[in-house]
């Protein structure tokens, strides 16, 4: 027995002796393997970095040199498909920075940090010029073999997770309204892949499709997602080389706007510290000595070949008129443009391709949006795209929802975080015009003339996006309210800039009809493409005195610059009403009028020209709220221009201030046509015998649980609340007492003793709609004199508001009131009385 166990014993030793020798030996075998052999069946992708993907698994491996640690390279992602709900949208720029790979004993880690703080090298601080500043480490990956100066690392788990970007929506702290919200869910690396990858000599792409899951959605999602416990969406990483050329970085100045890069002299004694530098194409003369000449490397614009056919004249044609800026800053056929052919080899989302492209999309976020890629670190422009979406040519209603629903849709609401802060909406307002326009054509002809003016417009303001201009909201200014109507004056320039936002300019009735929209840049695009491409001076005090020589004429009339940084589209929000979106003319007030009258106008023709026999009331009701929301805008611009102050921002020595408060007459104006227009009895009437058409085309189910009637009432008060919002602001009301320091004439108790006649009419004209807006007039006088509850305004106006409330309960009906007017004038009464003794 004993021997038999003694056997037993050495045999399993042995064996267990031999399977040991066999694992050391697949060790040893795996150790010995060379790098080649490590990747001889792969895939190989080799350019910047090379790739290498297994053929079966799909595994894939990155190596890397000595020669690629510790060196910067921009780091781009974008989205190349994606869904709203999930806060991706097709082309979307996403994020830009900088990244080093490091490496840290067996691991290669990938760096970002800042480039933000500038010492200079020769001060002694420049040696603690790291200090209180974060790295972030984004990952860190094993070596899984060393060999002559090569790295080879595994980067699916890289690629296949959140490291290098965040792809999931963001969480904000203290979102309410989080729970309403469609939730991708956790992302699922076993479900997510890469799905390809471009490599060149100095960038490479990867393609990866991030799959998230959520087993219990609490919110459905559009229809646009297919099932909501599942989503896909597809994320572009980029890895570009830093470009190697003799590219002059170019100084940002806040007379002229262009996006660029912010950087902190931290060893400058300046009062401003600054060294910003504006995003610039690297456009270099061929012949630097002759006054006009063509480029070394001209910026090339491909047409994506998903473009509509029949529009591809005039995308060129739009994209081309920016050579007459190029010409005027010393530079021939600077741009060029080229259709991308059915059989390229290349997709839109080649960084190395600048591509206008076309979707058509379920919730399209935008009508067009030009972002462009820089070197965090000059401001140079790498690479650029347009985004445009199809429904800018057509009918279809943009918005979430509709106005007559009582619903808060509106053009200005499709502001999302991108690169440059915000998308750029401007299609949204030049479709809303362009329906406007073609409501008012009469033939096929004005109806063509219009698509292509309002197409052309759209091209020039994205194409001056991926120039590096931003907008310019106050270049609506160049001529008054008359003048813009007039073809021999304007010649296809009706603002000092394509960078604004501006309404169709339709004539009113019985003036002759100029230009829809502009073609062609104005002179605040001329200027700004001088200052930011004009080829520059070798001796820098030379080249500093020849910049600062454009810049001074800043101050001329027509270079008006004003972008959303100082835009005044929210209640509250910035304090130039010249510098508005959806205003037009140096005299915005008179221009509002003039619309909001043919606004009415319309709406009495909208009847015999909306409707068709045996066809639904779709059109009518889309043609209605499209209306309505030209009117509710211009009352937005009008309420502007109480207790507005214009801006200028030029230089000390300049013949201008930097602040005048709006004269008393102008805030006069825009009180009386705010009386007339929006809080008068009768405002929006010529609307009123259009309700009981205004009927949504059913669909299925699709209005179940919500009641498709026009909510009329709720319609107009929401126009009414917009304006009382921006009114009495607790911004707006302490600016009104501040100014009256520096020339404002209107002070905070004649501008509300003029609110309230406005609003408190006499009973007998009053009518539901008065009534309505009189309850919220009151509501918000409590809430400035914080009679009832805390307020946030200045004590001048609760102490103003407080007056307001007294005159209000304290007026009498005139004799012969109806009983809706003393129901009124009681539940006033109570609401004041109800306030006074809380």
């Amino acid at each position: 027995m004993k021997l038999k166990l003694l056997s037993l014993a050495v045999a399993l030793s042995f064996a267990s002796s031999t399977a040991l020798a066999k694992g050391d030996k697949k060790k040893d075998d795996k150790k010995d393997k060379t790098l080649a052999e490590m990747l001889e069946k792969k895939t190989a992708s080799e350019g910047l970095f090379n790739l290498y993907q297994d053929k079966k698994t799909g595994e894939t491996m990155m190596v890397i040199s000595e020669a690629n640690l510790n060196k910067p390279y921009v780091y781009f992602a974008h989205t190349v498909d994606g869904v709203i709900d999930a806060g991706h949208v097709r082309g979307a720029y996403r994020e830009t920075k900088l990244i080093e790979f490091r490496r840290h004993f067996d691991r290669i880690d990938i760096i970002s940090k800042t480039p933000r703080y500038k010492f200079d090298p020769n001060n002694a601080i420049a040696k603690a010029s790291d200090a209180n500043i974060s790295e972030a480490v984004l990952a860190s990956l094993k070596i899984e073999k060393e060999e002559e100066g090569k790295f080879a690392l595994k980067v699916d788990k890289l690629f296949k997770s959140e490291a290098l970007h965040k792809v999931s929506p963001w969480k904000r702290a203290g979102d309410k309204n989080a729970s309403k919200r469609f939730n991708p869910g956790k992302l699922d690396d076993k479900k997510s892949r890469i799905l390809s990858n471009r490599n060149y000599t100095n960038n490479l792409d990867i393609v990866v499709d991030y799959v998230f899951k959520n087993a219990n959605p609490t919110v459905r999602g559009t229809q646009s997602v297919t099932d909501p416990r599942t989503v896909s969406v597809k994320v572009q990483h980029s890895f570009i080389e830093l470009p190697q050329n003799d590219y002059q970085p170019r100084k940002d100045d806040a007379r002229v706007g262009y996006f660029g890069q912010q950087f902190d002299d931290m060893t400058s004694s300046e009062w401003a510290p600054y060294q910003d530098y504006i995003n610039r194409w690297n456009l270099v003369k061929k012949d630097p000595s002759a006054a006009i000449s063509e480029p070394v490397e001209p910026i090339t614009w491909w047409i994506e070949n998903t473009t509509p056919v029949e529009w591809r004249e005039t995308v060129k044609e739009g994209v081309l008129a920016w050579n007459l800026a190029f010409e005027k800053a010393g530079f021939k056929n600077a741009i060029v443009v080229k259709v991308q052919p059915d059989d390229a080899e290349w997709d839109a989302g080649d960084i190395n391709y600048n591509v206008l492209r076309w979707t058509s999309s379920p919730r399209p976020p935008f009508g067009g949006y030009g972002p462009s890629l820089a070197n965090p670190l000059t401001g140079q422009i790498l690479g650029s795209d347009i985004m445009l979406e199809y429904v800018f040519m057509k009918n279809r209603w943009m918005m979430d929802s509709l106005y007559s629903q009582a619903a808060s849709s509106s053009a200005h609401s499709h502001e999302i975080a991108s690169q440059e802060g915000l998308h750029c909406s401007q299609g949204h307002e030049l479709q809303q015009g362009m329906m406007l326009a073609n409501s008012l054509a009469t033939t096929d002809i004005a109806k063509k003339e219009i698509l292509e003016q309002g197409l052309k417009m759209l091209i020039l303001h994205e194409v001056g996006h991926t120039l590096g201009l931003n907008h310019n909201m106050k270049a609506s200014i160049l001529w008054d309210e008359k003048e813009v109507h007039d073809k021999a004056k304007t010649q296809g320039v009706l603002t000092g800039s394509v960078m604004d936002y501006t309404p169709a300019n339709i004539a009113q009735k019985g003036m002759t009809q100029g230009d829809y929209f502009q073609d062609k840049p104005g002179p605040y695009d001329d200027w700004a493409i001088e200052y930011g491409y004009s080829q520059g001076l070798t001796d820098a005090t030379a080249e500093a005195a020849r910049l600062e020589s454009i810049l001074k004429r800043s101050s001329e009339h027509g270079l008006a610059f004003g972008n959303d940084a100082d835009d005044m589209r929210a209640p509250g929000r910035h304090i130039d009403p010249r510098i508005m979106i959806g205003d037009m003319s140096s005299n915005a007030v008179a221009y509002a009028k003039d619309r909001m009258a043919l606004v009415n106008h319309t709406f009495g023709n909208l009847e015999q020209t909306a409707l068709t026999e045996g066809e639904s009331y779709q059109e009518l009701l889309i043609k209605a709220n499209m209306l309505f929301g030209q009117y509710r805008a211009q009352a937005g611009v009008v309420s502007r221009y109480i207790g507005g102050v214009y801006v200028e921002r030029d230089n000390v020595g300049s013949n201008t201030q930097p602040y005048t408060p709006v004269p008393l007459a102008k805030q006069k104006e825009a009180m009386k046509v705010l009386t007339e227009y929006v809080f008068a009895p009768d405002a929006l009437s010529a609307m009123e015998p259009l309700l009981n058409k205004m009927q949504h085309q059913r669909r299925g189910f699709s209005h179940y649980g919500k009641n498709e009637d026009p909510k009329y009432h709720a319609m107009v008060l929401r126009m009414q609340k917009n304006v009382l919002a921006q009114l009495l602001h607790p911004n707006v009301m302490t600016r009104i007492s501040d100014t009256t320091k520096y020339g404002n004439e209107y002070d905070v108790n004649s501008f509300l003793n003029d609110l309230t006649a406005a609003i408190f009419v006499d009973a007998k004209s009053a009518s539901s709609v008065s009534h309505n807006v009189q309850t919220e007039y009151v509501k918000s006088l409590i809430k400035v004199a914080g009679v009832a509850k805390p307020s946030k305004h200045d004590n001048l106006a609760k102490a103003a508001a407080f007056k307001q409330l007294q005159d209000i309960q304290g007026a009498s009906l005139s004799w012969g009131a109806s009983d809706a007017a003393k129901a009124q004038k009681a539940y006033i009464d109570a609401l004041i009385d109800k306030a006074l003794k809380a």
